[in-house]
This record gives C-alpha cells, structure tokens and sequence, in this order.
C-alpha cells in the first residue's frame, strides 16, 4: 500500500477531519495507523477524545525542532490507532518552516523517522494553502480529497487543483490524487444528485464510488470522543465509511503497485549520465 495519505481540501466544512477519523479508525481495525493532525484547531485530536491540556506536545513541536516525534505520539484508545496531535502552535508553522533548509520537505524528512512502524500515515490537513500545506502535499504519497455537493466547495476543489499544479513545477514531485469523496451528500436532493453529477462526469474514475451519505450520527459522534464506529456501528454513516475503507485500501494497493513497476522502468531506463528518465503518475 502506499503509506503517507494526506485527507485535504483548501474549503473548510468538506469532511475533512470526519473523513480523517473514520477512515484512521477504520484501517486500525486490520493495520498499524498514525493519524497526523495537522490542523491548528485540532479538531481530530478533540474528536478522538483527547483533552486540549493534553495537545502538548503536538506535531507543530516536532516540526520546530523541539522534542522528537516519539514523544509526540499518542496511543488513542482505538487499538493499533496511534495519533500527533494538532495545536494553536501550528498557526506559526509558516514563519518557523521558513527558517530551514529543504523548508518544503521538513514534514517528510520528520514523519520518515516512524514510517516503518506504521502501515498507513494519514494526514488530517488544514483549510488554507500555505508552506505547511505544501510540506503535506510533498510528504505524501498520495491525497484524499473530501468533497461536500455545494458549488463553493468545488471552488475549493479548483483552488487545490492550482496549487497541485505550481508545486508540481516548482519542485517537481508532488502527491497523485487517491480519489475524490463525495461527502454530507442527501441521495434525495435534486441539487446534491446534479453536483455529483457534474463531478464524476468531469474527474470521472478519481472520484470514489463511495460517497458518505448525510448521517447526523457523523457530527453527534465526535462531541462523545468516538468514532462512527463506536457511536453508531450500525448506522449508514458506519457503512459508507467501511466502504470507503475498503476502497482507499484497494486503491493504494493498486497504485503501490503501479508505482512500483514505474519506479523499476525508471531505473532500467536510467541514461548514462545517471540521470533517471521521467516517470508519470498514474491515474486511479
């Protein structure tokens, strides 16, 4: 599978951390997870449960340099679910990444000291396009998308787009797209149907056949500390989330493996020089 997957959108109210939780704690049941919040307000770290006295010390701490990321890491009370928490220390994220060398690739260089403990790593990500934002587009290895059916959200889905786009040639790698998911999504809303819709007609096989179904059991869980699967194991929220667990997985592994048969051409292709000849992502 591929390892580092980062959930992110530039507009806020998508699902993101919904979608970071639930998909962490669905994969805890079968592998060895981290969940990575990378949001300032920590609203992943709150919804596993953890006590905001207890944020500290958080992923921005291990960015700056000031305590290792084992220290930083947290057993949540899911088995095989550890988690770095997020903080307010992570609004200074941006001056503070500035300062180093490689500014861009401080969270791959610091996340790559655990990544042999760990299955999957997945990145809960903040709203905003930032240099903690491009730090979790090149520490990936491939990104979630969530995606609400509103017009303004797709507008956030075109910002990112944009900002893929410039990393890509300024530095040139950055994360393939995993899959878009359609998220809040009411079946029985002629305007939700017409967005879905458009966006599978317009990103066609990115987009999940998974979408996660309006449950007010998504939004009530988190205020108990629990996941969908705690709160409601048998609600419609519960099933959408196992589905996409079982598509997230099935995926990764198809793309590991593509990656894997790219990454050998590469080499045999290697010029002279030592130069490795260019390689493509592949589309899902």
């Amino acid at each position: 599978m591929l390892k580092v997957i980062s959930i992110i959108n530039n507009k806020g109210g998508v699902g993101k951390t919904t979608t970071s939780i639930n998909l962490a704690a669905g994969l805890a049941q079968t592998q060895r997870v981290l969940l990575v919040d990378m949001d300032s307000q920590a609203s992943a770290s709150l919804a596993l449960g953890i006590e905001r006295a207890k944020l500290r010390p958080s992923i921005a701490h291990v960015l700056y340099g000031e305590v290792p990321i084992r220290r930083a890491i947290l057993q949540t009370h899911i088995p095989r679910l550890h988690l770095i928490t997020g903080s307010l220390d992570l609004a200074d994220a941006d001056l503070c990444l500035a300062e180093h060398s490689g500014r861009e690739s401080v969270l791959r260089r610091t996340i790559e000291e655990v990544m042999d403990e760990y299955d999957v790593i997945l990145m809960d990500c903040p709203p905003s396009t930032s240099l903690l934002s491009v730090n979790i587009l090149v520490a990936a290895d491939a990104f979630i998308i969530p995606l609400s059916p509103s017009y303004l959200a797709l507008e956030g889905l075109v910002s990112l787009g944009e900002v893929v786009t410039q990393v890509r040639m300024n530095l040139g790698r950055v994360a393939p797209v995993l899959g878009v998911i359609m998220t809040m999504v009411d079946p029985n809303n002629d305007s939700h149907a017409e967005i879905e819709q458009q966006v599978r007609g317009h990103y066609g096989s990115k987009v999940f056949q998974t979408m996660i179904r309006k449950d007010d059991t998504l939004s009530d869980s988190p205020g108990l500390g629990q996941t969908i699967f705690e709160f409601a194991p048998e609600s419609q929220g519960a099933q959408d989330y196992n589905a996409l667990v079982g598509e997230v997985t099935e995926r990764s592994q198809r793309y590991a493996a593509v990656f894997a048969q790219l990454n050998g051409a590469s080499r045999a292709q290697t010029s002279g020089d030592g130069a490795p000849a260019p390689v493509s992502a592949p589309a899902p």
